[in-house]
């Protein structure tokens, strides 16, 4: 019980920091509109002029609005601050101070990350998705229980998109410096994870190899239970394998900071 109230004591204070920045979560909720407008823009345009429709525009446009709202590899507090605070801390040295805390390093990493996604939850992506779909008319889920399962695999995709997140961290160990590696995994996250682009639209080869690695748990998983895509048994086999990946992902991020936490090297120590 003490553990676990420490734990709830760090989210909350992760909570308390990133809420004094609410100006930043504003900007991030006008930005994703912005971002929702011109893609919504882009594929009108494309619908109109294309010859033929890979998935009804209804469905299209929902999965891509949609997917804009819950995109994990947005340029947003709750994505950046983990790395970027952790490579700082690597170069000012102040990641002994972590080490030495009587609560597990990562455990440490991933309540703080519960609270920027609690919080970017409540300020971005709830206002985003309403606002798409009373301004947009975006589709909202089939059916309720299509709703609670988008919700349970938008949190298991979380754990997907920490496990990438504490990869990076465990880079900064080595490098100190982050900021070339967030650029490239957010630009492999928007194509990979099926965030910008449903797969339906890739070569029928490219779509294989997409759908055994682990970024389809991220966006495409979640985004096609919300559609109605995935329905019945088929999302409950899709669930299972997200939740898979998942845990994968957390045994490789895990064993990468085993290694890491050996050859880190604090101000030349």
């Amino acid at each position: 019980m003490n553990t676990l109230r420490r734990l709830g004591g760090m989210s909350r204070i992760a909570v308390r920091q990133r809420m004094q920045f609410r100006f930043d979560f504003m900007m991030t909720l006008v930005s994703t509109l912005m971002f929702c407008v011109l893609y919504y823009m882009l594929w009108k345009a494309i619908y109109m002029y294309g010859s033929g429709q890979v998935l009804p525009w209804e469905q299209l446009i929902t999965y891509v609005m949609v997917g804009q709202t819950i995109n994990f590899a947005r340029w947003s507090p709750a994505e950046r601050a983990p790395t970027y605070a952790m490579a700082l801390r690597v170069r000012s040295g102040d990641i002994a101070l972590d080490l030495i805390r009587p609560v597990d390093f990562q455990v440490q990493r991933f309540v703080e990350a519960a609270g920027f996604f609690a919080v970017e939850m409540l300020w971005v992506n709830i206002p985003a998705l309403l606002l798409l779909i009373f301004g947009l008319g975006i589709q909202s889920p089939p059916s309720l229980a299509a709703g609670a399962a988008f919700v349970l695999s938008l949190i298991i995709g979380f754990f997907v998109a920490f496990s990438i997140n504490s990869i990076i961290m465990m880079i900064s160990f080595m490098t100190t410096n982050t900021f070339g590696v967030q650029l490239a995994k957010r630009a492999m996250m928007d194509i990979f994870a099926g965030t910008l682009i449903p797969f339906d639209f890739f070569p029928s080869s490219l779509q294989t190899v997409l759908t055994y690695l682990p970024f389809q748990a991220m966006a495409y998983i979640p985004l096609s239970i919300y559609t109605g895509k995935l329905t019945g048994i088929h999302m409950g086999y899709a669930l299972l394998e997200q939740l898979a990946w998942a845990l994968v992902m957390i045994v490789i991020s895990r064993l990468l900071w085993m290694k890491a936490a050996k050859r880190l090297a604090i101000n030349g120590g």
